[in-house]
């Protein structure tokens, strides 16, 4: 059992990293496609590819962490000591391109795109899927919901910090390279993510069972028995396609179409860090009373009945209640993974008695990194539609795809909800736990 100050800084401990991650999945098509002319087929396919570099990077560092410990720091710290300051250091890359290319270069930037932000998501995967691991391993079925509550704090303020660094970001950058003042942010932002795993890098050591024999075909074929679980799975992907599409596509929307000024970013940065909190609190209430499944499903749908009205708004105030009802529901995606995942690991460990923590938080990563980089794919195809619209307001043109992404989301969005339906993610532990004791001696004998 951990205490309520250790599980506080488990929790926190994802805040730098929060912040990285939400800066990049929200700025990196503003800051390539939008502030820098990189076409979009080209910024789809650095960002789709950046996904697959994510997949094989939480599988295989995922997998490892289950199957290597050493005799001092055991089986997941090693991973984090080693990918923390990697991780860091990427992240300045993604955004200073200025530093290494002519402007102007456009295949030189799709590849430094493509690279930095693939070497920033392979070395994200190297610290935080066995940081991830160690969750099921830390704590008991009773404490996940506190230390997944310091988990989503850690979240909720990373993607705050996320969006109004994204929206300095659009407001500061008018000219090819980076101002120092977004040198001086990304740099305190490098600082958090490696002073946040000091202490549980300290302070925590309990882990799981050691595998004796690994195998992970025998690992995957057990995981894919269970009906629930590879349910989730497509539920998730499918999730994955509609969040990723949105979370790429806001502050180009609001930027390029909308063409928001210094105090509507504000207005936005203020109105998403309320109805992120509010709907938090909401969900959390939900989870307790209706189940995670019911919750989700709820989240969902706000964006689902939202995001089709792209096609009509052209003004900054339906943007703000649009992106509101929108953001209401992406809260619930955020709020929920980390304790199913940690359910199925908990499970698994009571049917199997070894700690497969590792393979259930790293497997996920094939069909939803997979699912973002057909949403990367997508978003390049959407946003490469005639450029016929006229941005409210001004003689200027854009894509058709500043219309077409809401709808396209909200697709994906609902087909998540309809699988949903088919799926448990409200496991009874004691339950398990009984049938289990009842059935081991006949294994035995």
């Amino acid at each position: 059992m951990l205490t309520g100050f250790q599980k506080m800084y488990f929790g926190m401990a994802r805040l730098g990293p929060s912040i990285m991650l939400d800066i990049l999945d929200l700025a990196s098509a503003l800051f390539y496609f939008s502030l820098n002319s990189l076409p979009a087929i080209y910024t789809g396919t650095a960002i789709g590819l950046s996904y697959i570099s994510i997949m094989l990077s939480e599988l295989t560092f995922g997998n490892l962490s289950d199957r290597f410990p050493t005799k001092r720091w055991g089986r997941r710290k090693p991973f984090i000591m080693v990918g923390a300051p990697l991780m860091a250091a990427s992240f300045l890359l993604v955004f200073s391109p200025s530093l290494f290319l002519a402007e102007g270069d456009v295949i030189g930037l799709f590849i430094y795109a493509t690279i930095s932000m693939s070497l920033f998501k392979v070395f994200y995967g190297m610290t935080m899927t066995p940081f991830q691991s160690w969750m099921p391993e830390l704590t008991e079925p009773e404490e996940r919901p506190a230390v997944s509550s310091w988990l989503n704090v850690a979240n909720f303020i990373g993607f705050t910090i996320g969006t109004f660094g994204t929206a300095l970001l659009a407001i500061q950058l008018t000219t090819w390279g980076i101002p120092p003042m977004i040198e001086i942010m990304i740099l305190v932002f490098v600082a958090i993510a490696l002073l946040g795993f000091l202490p549980s890098l300290i302070g925590l050591h309990k882990e799981g069972r050691f595998i004796p024999q690994p195998s992970i075909m025998k690992d995957l074929s057990r995981a894919l028995r269970n009906r629930d679980y590879v349910g989730w799975l497509v539920a998730q992907g499918l999730l994955s396609v509609g969040v990723a599409m949105v979370i790429k596509t806001t502050f180009p929307f609001i930027n390029d179409y909308l063409t928001f000024g210094v105090t509507e970013f504000v207005i936005f940065g203020v109105e998403l860090l309320s109805v992120v909190f509010i709907f938090f609190v909401i969900y959390q209430i939900t989870i307790r009373r209706k189940g995670k499944r019911f919750t989700l499903q709820l989240a969902m749908m706000l964006a689902v009945i939202s995001l089709p009205f792209t096609l009509v708004i052209t003004t900054a105030w339906e943007g703000f209640t649009l992106l509101a009802f929108t953001g209401a529901g992406i809260a619930g995606y955020y709020l929920l993974p980390y304790i199913v995942y940690a359910d199925f690991a908990h499970r698994d460990e009571i049917e199997t008695g070894e700690g497969h923590a590792g393979f259930y938080t790293s497997f996920p990563t094939i069909p939803i990194n997979g699912m973002n980089a057909l949403s990367g794919f997508l978003w390049g195809i959407i946003f490469s539609l005639p450029v016929i619209v006229p941005v409210p307001g001004r003689a200027e043109l854009v894509t058709q795809g500043y219309l077409f992404w809401g709808p396209i989301a909200a697709l994906f969005l609902l087909m998540s909800v309809l699988v949903l339906f088919k799926v448990n993610i409200d496991p009874d532990f004691k339950a398990l736990e009984a049938t289990y004791q009842e059935n081991q001696p006949q294994l035995e004998s």
